[in-house]
């Protein structure tokens, strides 16, 4: 069948889809025909993903994360969620699928099922939860917990603290606008109560001694820009997929119309975007809505342990299939306080996790309509009551001029805050949900008097309650948009695209402050300390002080951490292959250049043999035998591989572009620690976004990459060259009938 009447795909000079319908369940339809026919093997690939499925594709490789998606029970997460939707939000999703089906029906498949050698299984509503949950249950906290509770499994407590620092005063926060962590952190007393609940738990956690295993987002109030209207301006920072996380599409019915970028798959927008009259953007929270628990097993892994006595589990026996390779048997268990997700409960110990998003049927889908439908910043943050997961920043400018922040989100009531900082024993009782804590007590403000709302993965609040995060969050790209906001008079669009391409570092600009005060050295190290204090911070991509810059971050990390917490603590975490660990170690980094109690940072205090051996070594590691370091963007570029590299190797990968930056530049591009390794981009903006309100029409937007995620489509990298100049597309609709 051809699209049905009273339904119309146009396309712009990208290839960006525009939909239009006679009627929403038609509106639905036709998103899902545009999202199949540029990112069919992309839908595949997160659905089998979220089913443990992708080692039959791909072979062995695959076969660790499927046994932890088939653990965390996506699945019946899914089927509880499809039970719990409202009558209007289901028939949205069984539309969708409609479309993607009736698509692939008309079309056929692409060659990309060839290659990976499955054959085509019919979307449904449930795939289309799947795809979302299993794109943000690895960005929670539950990672860096494993993390830090195998820091203080291995090494002890003061190693784990050293390494897991608290946010530190002055360190800004979005609630208030313009508000810092005060000298009196009034979250320091909870913490410290919860320390002997943390000792108590640690005693618990020696069978983890044994373990191997962003973005910005901000508004412009009418009164600081050059129109007297809002700038509402975000990009997401994830690691670069092939194709891209987001798809970019407008979509228009009689009861809506929508501009922005969503998750193929997924019939919303709850990321970014327009409906004509208010927008959107989100930024990563970091808020904890996961906690992990220790679980006492006995009887060959049949009885666990809780607060009231043994109860009996019964695992359930799942079967992956896997190419090339054995069929593979995983028993996955299901306790009282959720999925075991590591270890082997028939050895007597494990660790399982509670996460909001799966631990009762979520609601929260019906919020996708009610932001499309929003008439003010008001009515679209009422709107997101029943949200449960990710935690999210949320951003929002109307037409009016109103301007609105929400943390986004369920957060659980917790008695202890033990929880927030390491895995805790299960029949504990104290360290039991408490429930969840009320939208009305979530941070929210509306049209604050500083006319300016910024969120860059920083700290949310410093109040007490409630308690979003435990640990110490990015804290430099949110410093620099605040100078950059400070400094401006009368803003425009173009000066947001400007911003956000910005590749000022306040934490390089702290270095080199630092080195310019120190020496002279001789050789290779006064060389490299010349190049860095003489950079000022800008890490451009067309010049070389980025690349020394990174060589000496590398080169004093590891000397640094031998004299905190030794050798044998510093080689673990440079080697480990714990997802949280890379993120501790940016975080415990940062602070080196955060002013302490007395005013001064802790790299004053790094002696003169130590900077000059460090320096060297960076000189060393940029320039080899030369004379010259390499521009940045040269050694700094994406590394995107498509999902079927395994089995395809390099023939379906998109091309690389350099860019300047770091993790802690508004540009974000952060890179791997292990020195002598490339510099390929590990995390990145993924879709950029500009929405001026005084020409909505003439906003823009940009993904690393293209609309269609088929190799070899004229619009599979086409974005890519204007992403990497830090240049938008224009977001308007298209005039190509498909």
């Amino acid at each position: 069948m051809s699209l049905p009447e009273g339904v119309t795909i146009t396309r712009d000079e990208y290839g960006v889809p525009s939909v239009e319908a006679e009627t929403e369940t038609l509106a639905w339809f036709g998103l899902g025909w545009a999202a199949a026919e540029d990112r069919l093997w992309q839908l595949e690939y997160d659905r089998r993903r979220a089913r443990g499925r992708w080692a039959q594709v791909v072979g062995p490789s695959a076969l660790p994360s499927d046994r932890l998606a088939r653990r965390l029970r996506l699945a019946d997460a899914a089927e509880r969620d499809l039970a719990a939707m409202d009558p209007v939000t289901a028939a949205a999703f069984q539309s969708y699928a409609d479309g993607v089906n009736a698509f692939v029906g008309e079309s056929g498949l692409p060659p990309e099922y060839e290659v990976g050698g499955v054959a085509w299984e019919e979307w449904s509503p449930r795939d289309s939860v799947l795809a979302f949950k299993i794109r943000h249950v690895l960005m929670g906290a539950w990672q860096y917990k494993i993390a830090r509770a195998v820091l203080r499994a291995r090494f002890g407590a003061d190693v784990a603290d050293a390494l897991d620092p608290r946010p530190l005063p002055g360190m800004r926060v979005t609630v208030p606008p313009l508000g810092r962590i005060p000298r009196e952190d009034p979250r320091a007393a909870l913490v410290e109560r919860a320390r002997e609940d943390v000792e108590d738990a640690a005693g618990h956690l020696g069978f983890l001694a044994e373990v191997e295993a962003g973005s910005n987002a901000w508004a412009i109030g009418p009164g600081r820009t050059s129109s007297g209207k809002p700038l509402l301006v975000n990009d997401s920072h994830r690691g670069l997929d092939t194709p891209n996380t987001y798809w970019q599409a407008h979509l228009s019915c009689p009861e809506f119309t929508v501009s922005g970028a969503t998750f193929p798959g997924l019939p919303g927008f709850p990321h970014f975007g327009h409906n004509g009259r208010v927008g959107w953007a989100i930024t990563n929270a970091a808020g904890d809505a996961q906690d992990l628990y220790v679980e006492h097993f006995r009887a060959g892994g049949t009885e666990v342990r809780t607060a009231t006595g043994w109860e009996p589990v019964v695992p359930r026996e799942e079967r992956i299939a896997v190419r090339g390779g054995d069929e593979h048997t995983e028993l996955c268990w299901q306790t009282p306080n959720g999925p075991v997700v590591h270890g082997d409960p028939a050895g007597g110990a494990a660790l399982s996790l509670r996460w909001t998003a799966a631990d009762r049927a979520c609601e929260q889908f019906g919020v996708l309509r009610r932001m499309l439908v929003a008439g003010d910043v008001r009515a679209l943050l009422d709107g997101q009551e029943g949200w449960v997961d990710p935690l999210n920043n949320l951003v929002a400018a109307d037409v009016d001029g109103h301007l609105g922040y929400l943390l986004r989100g369920e957060l659980p009531a917790r008695a202890s805050l033990a929880p927030a900082q390491v895995p805790v024993p299960g029949w504990e009782s104290g360290y039991a949900w408490r429930g969840r804590v009320p939208f009305a007590s979530m941070p929210r403000f509306e049209d604050p008097p500083e006319g300016v709302i910024v969120t860059a993965n920083n700290t949310v609040t410093a109040a007490e309650y409630p308690f979003v995060s435990h640990s110490m969050n990015d804290c430099y790209r949110v410093e620099r948009i605040h100078e950059l906001a400070a400094s401006a008079e009368a803003a425009g669009a173009a000066d947001m695209v400007g911003w956000q391409g910005d590749t000022v570092s306040v934490a390089a600009r702290r270095w080199a402050g630092l080195l310019a005060g120190r020496g002279p050295y001789t050789g290779a190290a006064e060389r490299a300390r010349s190049v860095i204090a003489a950079g000022g911070g800008d890490l451009s991509a067309e010049s070389g002080v980025g690349l020394v810059h990174a060589c000496f971050r590398r080169a004093l990390a590891p000397r640094v951490l031998d004299a905190e917490v030794g050798a044998a603590a510093r080689s673990w975490l440079m080697d480990t292959g714990l997802p949280g660990v890379p993120v501790l170690l940016r975080r415990w980094f940062a602070a080196l250049t955060w002013p302490g109690e007395d005013g001064t940072w802790p790299a004053a205090a790094l002696g003169d043999g130590l900077l000059a051996g460090a320096l060297e070594a960076a000189w060393h590691q940029a320039c080899g035998d030369g004379d010259a370091p390499q521009p940045w963007g040269q050694a700094h570029r994406t590394a995107a591989r498509h999902p079927l590299h395994p089995v395809a190797g390099a023939r379906l990968d998109p091309p690389d572009a350099g860019i300047g930056g770091d993790n802690e530049t508004i540009q974000n591009g952060a890179y791997g620690w292990a020195e002598g390794t490339s510099f390929a981009i590990t995390n990145l903006s993924v879709y950029r976004q500009v929405l001026d309100f005084a020409d909505l029409d003439g906003s823009g937007w940009v993904i690393p990459g293209g609309a269609s995620g088929r190799p070899g489509d004229p619009h599979h990298a086409d974005q890519l060259e204007p992403w990497s100049r830090h240049r938008l597309v224009p977001m308007r609709r298209g005039a190509r009938r498909d």
